[in-house]
């Protein structure tokens, strides 16, 4: 499949495209500094424990045995949690076709969860970046919040923790208004940036 400016991660997304006319824009997750971040902290984590198993077995309880069989026990237990992190981090990804646009959040064997909205139904969308803090400013992650306007009740569909969340959301502003060429109904797109920084 063509890759769109970077903006399609690689893989086969053919079965997200279930409309007549309908082509794929956008493949994105979220940061991978979300993914780092816990694998970090669950390291840490494993190795004060392990630290403290080898305090209490070789000081107050001396027993080697029981200090190898407790280190295996919160490896295993800290392998599995980053494994978890990985796998919630990988099946989490935002879906940009030129008649919807979906977040799909799957957890194998527990829960699939898909949030869509169909963008032929949507009368007015504005765009906004929310960038929370100097490091994500420098790392070029933020949220982009997408409000539709519709007739009953207005929605709205948010991009969190996005990488190159600026370009991505030039993007989503062309996209979408191209899209008015693709049969869906006339929009507005307002793209307005917030920066906040934390103090």
């Amino acid at each position: 499949m063509q890759n769109s400016n970077g903006m399609i991660t690689s893989g086969n997304w053919n079965i997200f495209l279930t409309l007549k006319g309908e082509n794929l824009l956008l493949v994105k997750r979220t940061h991978p500094f979300l993914v780092v971040t816990p694998i970090f902290f669950i390291g840490c984590l494993t190795l004060f424990f392990i630290a403290c198993a080898f305090v209490v077995f070789h000081t107050f309880i001396f027993s080697p045995s029981l200090f190898f069989i407790t280190s295996l026990l919160l490896i295993s237990i800290a392998i599995s949690l980053v494994t978890k992190v990985i796998v919630d981090w990988y099946f989490h990804m935002y879906i940009l076709t030129s008649r919807k646009i979906l977040e799909l959040r799957y957890t194998p064997l527990t829960s699939y969860t898909v949030n869509d909205v169909m963008l032929d139904r949507v009368n007015c969308t504005e765009i906004d970046l929310r960038t929370n803090g100097f490091m994500n400013e420098l790392m070029d992650m933020g949220d982009i919040a997408i409000t539709f306007d519709r007739p009953t009740h207005q929605e709205e569909f948010i991009l969190k923790d996005i990488q190159g969340s600026h370009e991505l959301a030039n993007f989503l502003t062309q996209q979408l208004l191209d899209g008015r060429q693709l049969d869906i109904s006339p929009q507005t797109i307002w793209f307005k940036q917030h920066v906040s920084s934390t103090q």
